[in-house]
């Protein structure tokens, strides 16, 4: 069997950290074919005093505090797998997680990512609803964007070794344009449904400063890609308008928890106001990028 090199990295998530080691070492195959990296980017909450807890490598990124990208890196370095896995503390992977990962890697397939499933329930709070029924959704980004998010993300040591590590520094966006960078380099990415984590989701406060962070982050995407204009025109001018009611029920129905229909109200009004938020986000990386090029 091949050797997996988990990559964690944590940032003031302690709590999580202990809950997503619990998942790691509860898998089905043996612990010595697999090697943990635990790798805090700047955390006050101690999550060494977790980390403490399990057999694992913990590393301390301190050059750029808060990349969970650079965080990676750090991992990179050490890891010896044969198969790197990238997995974030607000995940806890099912208990066949690693063979299912590596039985999706099978016929060459090149880089995988999993299935996000959110623990949610009618107990959880609008915004850990909204945030489940509205964020990681792995497939579709996997199928119509071609890259994956990388918060549960298997991938051949052949894929590292072509594309080498994620960019320093970044606080969001490197997942995407790296998995997508591989896919264009024709390596072969997948979505695999088995290999599943379940996601702990965010609060409104927390997916505030999530869409802050990641709407930042766009603007240098779509440089990259090479469709600046016609994403900033859709996204900026678009994202004024109301949502489209029938891709959110869409969303409920897809999502992992599709019961979230009788909150169909509160959720498109915050869809509204995130998609606002989202223009503001893109504004700034707009004018980050403008005043790089001065």
């Amino acid at each position: 069997m091949p050797t997996f090199s988990i990559i964690i990295p944590v940032f003031n998530n302690a709590e999580g950290l202990e809950r997503c080691l619990i998942g790691v070492f509860d898998q089905s195959i043996p612990k010595d074919q697999f090697e943990v990296f635990v790798i805090d980017n700047g955390s006050i909450d101690d999550p060494a005093h977790v980390a403490s807890k399990f057999p694992v490598n913990f590393i301390l990124e301190n050059r750029f505090k808060g990349s969970p990208y650079s965080a990676r890196n750090r991992g990179l370095e050490k890891a010896t797998g044969d198969i790197v896995v990238f997995l974030d503390t607000t995940c806890k992977p099912s208990k066949e997680w690693l063979i299912s990962g590596l039985n999706c890697l099978k016929n060459d397939v090149d880089l995988i990512g999993g299935a996000v499933k959110f623990d949610v329930n009618h107990s959880s709070s609008v915004g850990e609803i909204y945030d489940s029924v509205s964020n990681i959704k792995m497939k579709e980004t996997i199928e119509t964007r071609k890259a994956a998010v990388g918060c549960n993300v298997f991938v051949k040591r052949k894929v590292i070794d072509k594309l080498g590590h994620f960019e320093e520094g970044l606080r969001s966006g490197g997942d995407l344009r790296w998995t997508h960078a591989a896919v264009k380099n024709d390596f072969i990415l997948k979505y695999c449904e088995d290999a599943y984590v379940s996601m702990t989701p965010k609060t409104l406060p927390k997916l505030f400063q999530k869409t802050i962070r990641v709407s930042k982050g766009h603007p240098k995407l779509w440089l990259e890609s090479g469709d600046f204009l016609k994403n900033f025109i859709k996204r900026f001018l678009f994202f004024w308008l109301p949502p489209n009611p029938i891709y959110l029920y869409k969303n409920i129905k897809e999502s992992s928890f599709p019961e979230a229909g009788r909150y169909f109200t509160s959720l498109f009004f915050i869809r509204y106001l995130f998609r606002v938020i989202s223009a503001f986000g893109f504004l700034i990386g707009f004018f980050k990028i403008l005043n790089r090029q001065k």
